[in-house]
């Protein structure tokens, strides 16, 4: 932007500011067709465009020059970034890192006709993109409606929220007892002996659908036992939460509902906790059940889209370009280099008619947010007036008495901070929702859809309707009943609001830079906010391993609107120019390095969102050659004529011409945007190969180097089919070598394969944890952050760190829905001083078995009752920093 900015401002500034302030009309009184007109022209408009006085039409010879010259400027450089930007995504994605991730060679296919909806029919269809039409050199993966399988394993991530945050509760209140206590207790056998007491009926560990229901009814009788609590030394029974259960019509206990009251039935109130437990070990049993299932049709169905991964790059590309079905609409839309951590796994069966209501549905809502956001902004406009509204409307009295510096502070400060909330934090989440609710597929097109509809409530609300004074209920009637009324009503409105503009970039500008290089939302997040709530140490993992990752369709909409704002007025009010270059230079110093080393970028499009703000510059454009043409027929000179009619037909056919422009360059340039060229094919695989020539080790293992290109070993009978590892013992003994290539295979070969490299991550961090001892000195928080530090280098950031087998079972099942690969919970406490969490993890293992586990590995509760962490949470997946490589 500042190249374009800065130029026009270097240029145009000098011309039309002298032009427009000498001779001006000011304060004046001039004969306009026979009458006098008195003028009343200050402050900065005196350097606009409406301070040429009538008898110096003449000088609008020079607007119609500069405009020409800032619209063939600014045409020029989208030309040109546009060039640049496709070179320099071509030479991205055919750069020799990028060739070798799996989603460059990945595409996905939606609308598949039933005839298509197998591995066999898609493998035929496009084995013609392969050399020798070997289809081994395919991978395909049909997509299923796993939604019951989803929705029970986010279910279950929701009651071990709610069951850490209970544990963390009590062991908060046992901690402080503990430290209050000049003699603490010491630690009796009561709790080792109340556990062994405790014992679950006989019966081995496999999934037996006729003893789970009975052994978990056992567990929650006995853990609701007062006796068994390991914490009933430092704590009375009525300090745990209880919650009340009511028997339903089909013999099942349910949590009361506050919003549910007419719920009746028998009803019993018991711990909280023991609840929580009985849930969460009820839906592994569930979700176990379902893992052996992945591929029974009737249980999940096939959807009409999925992923085909094919051996090169420009095979992927060719498939994505090329016409795939004879008849409209099937096969179709495509999508290639999408990475799986990008997927929205419930927008996977869409059908095109499904698509399009919801798209319908998507504009309507949107349309009625253009409509209803008056409501809020004029309830907010209220608020900035309160100091006023308190004296003069009866039922906001009780505000009187209230000082007058709290009342300044809400109408002032508060009313700008939620209104800069509300448009820069709400309305984009609301556009994201909407974006999700058009069906898109992947994370970066709903990052796209975002773009397009945020941009677009800019620029409607913030430019069009706050420069239409007359308000856009008014317009709107006008411009149905005759469109011609559209360059008339601009150009009477527009000017007017130029000093609004101005004052709204310099807030924009230095909050908008402020914010991004002191990140102090962030800083008032984790120093007054966060302590507030309930962290259990899963949510201070979160907070201590995550770093921001920057929504760019928010920053694109925004600043993309600020430019068209600097295009409309650019001739208009030349200092407009000014006030964009320094808004765009603020921008520049607060992004230059903020990118690289305080925020990720979760999310890539590749550069497309660039290339759609670059076409969304347009608008601004169009409006201000409109704009013109209206301004151009409602000059008159002294005797009340049109005097610059020849300059409004010139701005006409520059109109007509930037419109043809616009048309031919996308035509041209929109097959580069999505496809690469083949003549890049040639240096693209020479570079990789010079890349990869002298480290052959290093060499990331291909799908089509691997012995056993399926990815699939025959697993044997005697495996188990536990969320955690392999599969059933009963399928073991029935599956055969094709079915091994089945989806439930491949779930559980990938599933062994994290299981094994899990017990390789914890056995290199509790290495790292034997060195480093116990301390409650100063330097504490130093040795936390850097056993953090170490244990996150346990885990494996490239896919080279992965031995050829995890390696095989991770490219293998990349692509395939996440729930079937979801890892059982472990529930995370933290260590306390009195010991109760070692003995709750007992009670719970000896009670539940393997249905449910807890840890305190790596979390520690201070003597200030906060969450010290030294490890990710132990049941998160162990290539969890991998889904970056893919």
């Amino acid at each position: 932007m500042i190249i374009i900015f800065v130029p026009l401002m270097i240029l145009i500034v000098p011309i039309l500011l002298p032009i427009n302030y000498h001779g001006g009309k000011d304060n004046d009184v001039a004969e306009v067709g026979g009458h006098l007109v008195a003028f009343n022209v200050t402050g900065l408009d005196r350097l606009a465009w409406q301070n040429v006085a009538p008898d110096h039409t003449t000088r609008y010879w020079a607007h119609l020059l500069c405009a020409i010259l800032a619209i063939s400027w600014a045409l020029y450089r989208l030309y040109a970034e546009k060039l640049n930007f496709i070179d320099v995504r071509q030479r991205f994605l055919t750069s020799p890192e990028h060739r070798l991730k799996a989603s460059a060679r990945t595409v996905l296919i939606t609308n598949i006709p039933s005839e298509y909806r197998s591995k066999e029919a898609l493998e035929a269809l496009y084995d013609v993109f392969v050399d020798n039409d070997d289809r081994s050199r395919l991978t395909v993966w049909v997509n299923r409606d796993y939604g019951p399988l989803r929705a029970l394993v986010a279910l279950r991530r929701g009651l071990r929220h709610k069951l850490e945050k209970e544990e963390l509760k009590i062991l908060r209140l046992v901690n402080r007892r503990y430290q209050r206590s000049e003699n603490a207790p010491a630690s009796t056998k009561s709790g080792e002996v109340a556990s062994r007491e405790l014992s679950m009926p006989d019966g081995d560990d496999n999934v037996d659908s006729e003893h789970d229901g009975r052994r978990i009814s056992i567990a929650f009788e006995m853990d609701c036992h007062e006796k068994a609590k390991p914490w009933h030394r430092y704590l009375n029974p009525s300090t745990e939460s209880h919650t009340t259960l009511v028997r339903g019509s089909s013999d099942k206990w349910k949590p009361v509902s506050s919003f549910k009251f007419w719920m009746s039935g028998e009803r019993e109130k018991v711990p909280k906790t023991a609840w929580l437990r009985t849930e969460i070990a009820r839906l592994t049993i569930e979700i176990e059940k379902l893992l052996l299932k992945l591929d029974d049709e009737e249980q999940f169905k096939k959807q009409n889209s999925a992923f085909i991964q094919f051996d090169r790059q420009m095979a992927a590309h060719m498939a994505c370009s090329l016409v795939s079905h004879d008849k409209a609409g099937r096969m179709s839309p495509r999508f290639v280099g999408v990475a799986p951590h990008e997927i929205i796994w419930p927008n996977m069966g869409v059908t095109s008619l499904g698509r399009l209501v919801r798209t319908c549905i998507a504009l309507v809502l949107f349309a009625a947010m253009l409509l209803l956001w008056g409501i809020p902004t004029t309830l907010l406009a209220s608020i900035s007036q309160l100091d006023t509204l308190r004296s003069s409307v009866h039922w906001l009295r009780w505000l009187r008495p209230w000082p007058t510096w709290i009342i300044s502070l809400i109408s002032g400060p508060l009313t700008a901070i939620l209104l800069a909330l509300l448009v820069q934090l709400v309305v984009p989440a609301l556009m994201r929702k909407l974006a999700v609710l058009v069906g898109t597929p992947t994370r970066s097109k709903r990052e796209l859809v975002t773009q397009d509809f945020y941009f677009t409530f800019l620029f409607i609300e913030l430019v069009l309707v706050t420069a239409i004074s007359s308000g856009i209920a008014n317009v709107i009637p006008r411009i149905v009943a005759d469109p011609r009324n559209i360059p008339t009503i601009l150009a009477n409105d527009l000017p007017r609001s130029a000093n609004y503009f101005f004052n709204y970039l310099i807030i924009q500008s230095l909050g908008f830079s402020g914010s991004v290089l002191f990140q102090y939302l962030r800083l008032l997040y984790i120093t007054i906010i966060w302590p507030w709530f309930t962290q259990t140490p899963r949510e201070e993992a979160w907070l201590q391993t995550t770093i921001p990752h920057q929504m760019w369709a928010n920053v694109y909409s925004l600043t993309t609107n600020f430019a068209v704002i600097g295009l409309i007025y650019c001739i208009i009010s030349p200092m407009m120019l000014v006030f964009v270059s320094g808004t765009f230079s603020l921008f520049w110093v607060a992004y230059r390095h903020n990118y690289y080393f305080v925020q990720r970028n979760k999310v890539d499009t590749y550069g497309l969102l660039f290339n759609n703000a670059m076409s969304q510059l347009f608008a601004g454009i169009y409006v201000l050659e409109i704009v013109l043409v209206g301004l151009f027929f409602l000059v008159r000179d002294t005797q009340n004529n049109v005097a610059c009619s020849p300059q409004a037909i010139i701005m006409i056919v520059v109109l007509a011409i930037t419109a043809i422009f616009h048309f031919v360059m996308e035509q041209q340039l929109r097959p580069l945007y999505e496809s690469l060229p083949v003549t890049l094919e040639d240096s693209a695989a020479d570079a990789e190969r010079q890349r990869f020539l002298i480290d052959n080790d290093n060499w990331p293992l291909r799908l089509e180097d691997s012995k056993d290109r399926d990815g699939i070993e025959t697993l044997d009978s005697d495996q188990k089919g536990t969320s955690n590892g392999a599969i059933n013992e009963a399928e073991g003994k029935s599956e055969s070598p094709v079915r091994s290539k089945s989806v439930s295979a491949t779930a559980a070969f990938a599933r062994t394969a994290l299981l094994n490299l899990k017990k390789e991550t914890e056995a290199k961090v509790t290495e790292i944890h034997k060195h480093v001892a116990e301390s409650t000195h100063k330097s504490r928080r130093r040795d936390v952050a850097d056993q953090l530090a170490a244990a996150l280098a346990g885990y494996p950031d490239e896919l080279t760190d992965l031995s050829p087998e995890e390696r095989n079972a991770e490219l293998k099942a990349a692509f395939q829905d996440p729930v079937t690969r979801e890892p059982a919970p472990i529930i995370w406490i933290p260590q306390d001083s009195a010991g109760v969490s070692d003995k709750v993890i007992k009670q719970v293992d000896t009670i539940y078995g393997r249905f449910l586990q807890y840890s305190n590995s790596g979390a520690y509760l201070t003597a200030k009752n906060k969450c010290e962490i030294t490890q990710p949470a132990p049941d998160v997946r162990p290539d969890w920093l991998l889904e970056w490589m893919l």
